[in-house]
């Protein structure tokens, strides 16, 4: 026989939503020992009503309000169950919850804002799938492109065979030349043709579209996934277009139906009545919006290739032959090229990173950007040149005379200063004195190496006297001793550093 408390469990669970079986489980009972409690602790007692669906109350019923408000959130139902377990203690399963969410949503009617544009601001584009059209008698699939200017509802419709990018770039060309300007943003749906990722918060633009955009100076705009009145406008001008242009007529051939379809947007789309501002479409943009679009730019937008490329160690990528630089940041990464009205574009994750002139029909060509280096590899020859003449001069003036006569030697002629550079680094072994007391023997004898200087220092031959100009003069330099002699004499023990 079951004790008062466990009756009184039983109740506590029934009242609070939990079926017998649940129950059962719960306690480890049988099921038929929680209907015969049920049966006995209920007799002439009002049992809990059923609702309107023929359920029984839930036991998130007093949480009701908390779910509502979170969902507004826009939380997860994981985080709302997490959170539930966490503030209030609520023993129910994730599935439990999220049969819950699924009767509240249900019940709740959805609510949208009005969204108004002011005239020029946005525009709205999507395709529509209008069945097969003819095309040299064959049947093909066939689309329809419509973008919508959101404050006068005017409207340009092309016919496709296809949603590609170029068709999809085409057909906006097209609708900014009919709309005479472009618009600030164009909403679009997310079409891979424009959207590589469908992503709220940061939507990854397709590179040419990113591209095509910033050419004509309007922000792409996608929609929210799966949220199509984002472009309400568009989508009812969508299904007008199926319905009032093309549902019922046989067209026989697509030529004929692309004719049609610009006769039946000037005459009857543009100069309709429209359900939503009760005005016509094309009224309202001839005396508001059309002064708000921005002008056309003064050239197409033309592309011919695009592709992939990884950066290389020296910051350039390899285009059709010919090198272009890139910021040092990307080495190693994979970025989108294009090419654009002769430039050359290039995008890391949507973002243009370079800009260059293309080569045209060069082969093996660079072309850099010196910013694209660290700052530490941009310094000009002038001031790297700057830079030894200090530290050469701080050595002594035999540094200096020798830098100076480095000058006029074929490794400055082709940016060469690693003999500066190791003569400078001799100064640790041999000090500044030695090493400079060794370049004015190597200018004396015309050996402007480093090569010579470090033998100078490594042999003491700094510490003999030069000899006299005056006899230098008059007996001839025929009377100097190479290098090699004084290499060869310390060879022997002649010359002693002591």
């Amino acid at each position: 026989m079951l004790e008062v408390d466990m009756k009184t469990t039983i109740m506590t669970l029934y009242q609070k939503g939990y079926n017998k079986t649940q129950i059962g489980k719960m306690l480890s009972i049988d099921r038929k020992t929680v209907r015969k409690v049920l049966r006995e602790e209920t007799q002439g007692k009002e049992l809990p009503q059923e609702t309107q669906e023929g359920t029984w109350p839930s036991m998130l019923d007093e949480y009701k309000e908390y779910i509502e408000i979170q969902l507004s959130k826009e939380l997860s139902i994981t985080r709302i169950h997490q959170d539930l377990q966490k503030e209030f203690g609520v023993a129910c399963g994730y599935t439990t919850l999220r049969d819950y969410v699924k009767k509240i949503r249900k019940s709740q009617p959805h609510a949208y804002m009005v969204l108004h544009s002011l005239p020029g601001e946005e525009a709205q584009v999507d395709f529509g799938y209008i069945g097969t059209l003819r095309v040299n008698g064959t049947p093909r699939k066939a689309w329809i492109f419509v973008m919508s200017l959101s404050y006068s509802r005017y409207m340009y419709v092309a016919v496709t065979l296809d949603q590609s990018v170029q068709t999809f770039i085409r057909c906006h060309t097209e609708a900014f030349r009919y709309f005479g300007g472009v618009p600030q943003t164009v909403k679009i749906d997310n079409l891979k043709a424009a959207i590589v990722e469908a992503d709220f918060y940061e939507p990854t633009v397709q590179r040419t579209y990113a591209a095509f955009a910033g050419h004509y100076g309007f922000l792409p705009n996608p929609c929210r996934v799966y949220t199509p009145t984002d472009k309400g406008k568009v989508e009812s001008n969508v299904r007008y277009v199926k319905e009032n242009c093309f549902k019922g007529r046989d067209f026989k051939e697509i030529e004929e139906a692309k004719r049609f379809l610009l006769s039946w947007l000037k005459e009857t789309a543009n100069r309709r009545i429209h359900g939503t501002t009760s005005r016509k479409p094309e009224t309202v943009y001839l005396e508001t919006e059309k002064a708000y679009l921005k002008p056309l730019p003064a050239q197409d937008f033309l592309f011919s290739k695009s592709g992939a490329a990884t950066v290389r160690t020296d910051c350039h990528i390899v285009h059709d032959g010919n090198y272009y630089s890139v910021p040092y940041t990307y080495i190693g990464m994979e970025v989108d090229v294009i090419e654009v009205n002769h430039l050359l574009k290039i995008y890391h994750a949507g973002k243009e990173i370079a800009l260059h002139s293309l080569c045209g029909n060069a082969k093996g060509e660079h072309v850099t950007d010196k910013s694209h280096y660290p700052s530490t590899k941009t310094i000009t020859q002038e001031e790297l040149l700057s830079s030894y003449r200090e530290k050469m001069a701080q050595v002594g003036t035999g540094a200096l005379a020798f830098l100076e006569a480095f000058k006029d030697t074929e490794m400055y002629q082709c940016h060469h200063y690693r003999s500066i550079s190791g003569i400078l680094a001799l100064r640790k072994k041999y000090g500044e004195d030695a090493v400079d007391k060794a370049c004015q023997r190597a200018c004396h004898y015309g050996n402007i190496t480093y090569r010579a200087v470090k033998k100078i220092c490594e042999s003491g031959l700094y510490h003999l006297p030069l000899e006299d100009e005056q006899e230098l003069s008059m007996e001839g330099r025929s009377k100097i001793r190479k290098l090699s002699d004084y290499r060869q004499m310390t060879g022997l023990g002649v010359i002693s550093h002591e």
